[in-house]
């Protein structure tokens, strides 16, 4: 019949990448035969690698009512509302889907990515201990597994899976990659580079494998290497943001076969890698310790437009303008960072010295003795807070404060000293 011709050609253009015109054909073959599920099923698939989720979603709803076992529909119309954070919505469909066929790997490992984003880790890994049982050499959900151990810091373990998922796929960047986190967050810092070297060269634009290696390098003391890193990254970010469709594609199918739909891009969902705040963060400190005043600054300024509640970020920007003379601008940034975490002794202090620059010493003094309060043994704040009473005529009261400093330096320095 002409409309199964056209619905082949359709899923054929699918494959092949050219999903604008196999969207037309579905489209044609519709018309022709507009209760066919397996035709609603293709075009969801096809709308969704396009970007067009909710169009995407009506399509696989429409194939759900047409033929409410549709296992594969209830999966990839559930990983879409997984997606867009609706999890009871995904978590119904993946339920359903688990109803029709106990025995989905891909329903309980798909499940099981929904309690991941939820963060209900035990919940997740007995779905993907579930999901395992049944396919015992499925490779990503030992790496979902693993991203999970990961994210309860039963390091071993984590690693135990990711070795696993190598095994059975071991072109899964996405698994050197997360082992190299896992190594990193036990020290082994060489293996951990060498684990996101091997994730680099098996996907050459993975930006959080670049942000993470940038990390390390710059533990390592390879600035060179760092900045490198960083850069790629935000190439690599900016071409991402100009040409990523907007959602995370999630594959067609060519009837009821075994794709779930889980061949979407899941890594950015599951994956423990440094958000976009981080890479700007760290590439900040760099600039700093190398003397780039206005390029760390700028790269503090990007990472608090991303995320403006991190105390840390407004702390090292406001120390900076603070070295550079810009008094007024570094205690808004220490204002910021108290706002955020008033327990944050070191901004007391930063704030209290800016305060100093600028002549009021009584303003000043209250910053340092709050820092003090909350961390009796930060040396500078008592050397600062000394100053401060030497301009207030308080003699006595400043040389107590540079005789406890002086006592927690030697204190210091003796700790350091090695028999």
């Amino acid at each position: 019949m002409q409309w199964k011709t056209i619905l082949n050609e359709a899923i054929d253009r699918a494959r092949q990448g050219d999903l604008s015109a196999a969207v037309v054909l579905f489209d044609q073959a519709l018309k022709l035969e507009p209760g066919y599920s397996k035709a609603y099923y293709n075009r969801a698939c096809a709308l969704s690698d396009l970007g067009r989720v909710q169009e995407a979603l009506s399509d696989f709803t429409e194939a759900l009512r047409l033929s409410p076992d549709y296992v594969n529909a209830h999966l990839n119309r559930g990983n879409l509302h997984r997606q867009l954070g609706d999890y009871e919505s995904a978590m119904a469909d993946f339920e359903a889907a688990l109803q029709f066929d106990p025995t989905s790997a891909k329903g309980y490992g798909s499940r099981g990515l929904t309690y991941f984003a939820q963060a209900a880790y035990p919940q997740a890994i007995k779905d993907f201990d579930q999901a395992i049982a049944y396919h015992p050499k499925f490779a990503k959900v030992y790496l979902w597994r693993g991203c999970t151990h990961l994210q309860l810091r039963d390091y071993d373990q984590a690693i135990a899976d990711f070795n696993t998922a190598l095994t059975h796929k071991p072109n899964l960047a996405d698994a050197y990659h997360s082992r190299g986190l896992a190594y990193m967050n036990l020290g082994n810092l060489y293996q951990a580079i060498a684990d996101m070297n091997q994730a680099i060269e098996l996907k050459p634009n993975f930006t959080e494998a670049y942000g993470n290696r940038g990390l390390l390098r710059h533990k390592l003391g390879d600035t060179d290497g760092a900045v490198t890193d960083y850069q790629q990254v935000m190439t690599l970010t900016a071409e991402l943001s100009t040409s990523a469709p907007a959602h995370p594609p999630v594959s067609a199918e060519a009837g009821h076969g075994t794709v779930s739909g889980m061949t979407q891009t899941y890594e950015k969902t599951i994956t423990s890698a440094p958000q976009l705040v981080d890479i700007y963060s760290s590439r900040g400190n760099l600039r700093a310790e190398l003397g780039d005043a206005n390029g760390a600054i700028a790269d503090f300024t990007k990472a608090l437009a991303i995320e403006p509640k991190k105390s840390l970020i407004y702390n090292s920007r406001g120390f900076l303008r603070l070295q550079a003379g810009q008094f007024e601008l570094a205690i808004q940034d220490f204002d910021a960072a108290l706002q955020h975490d008033p327990t944050y002794a070191e901004a007391y202090n930063n704030r209290g010295n800016a305060h100093y620059q600028l002549g009021d010493a009584a303003l000043a003094l209250r910053d340092f003795t709050q820092a003090l309060e909350l961390n009796p043994n930060l040396t500078e704040a008592y050397i600062s807070r000394a100053q401060a009473r030497t301009t207030m005529n308080d003699a006595e009261g400043a040389l107590n404060d540079y005789q406890r400093a002086m006592r927690l330096r030697e204190q210091h320095c003796g700790s350091s000293l090695t028999p």
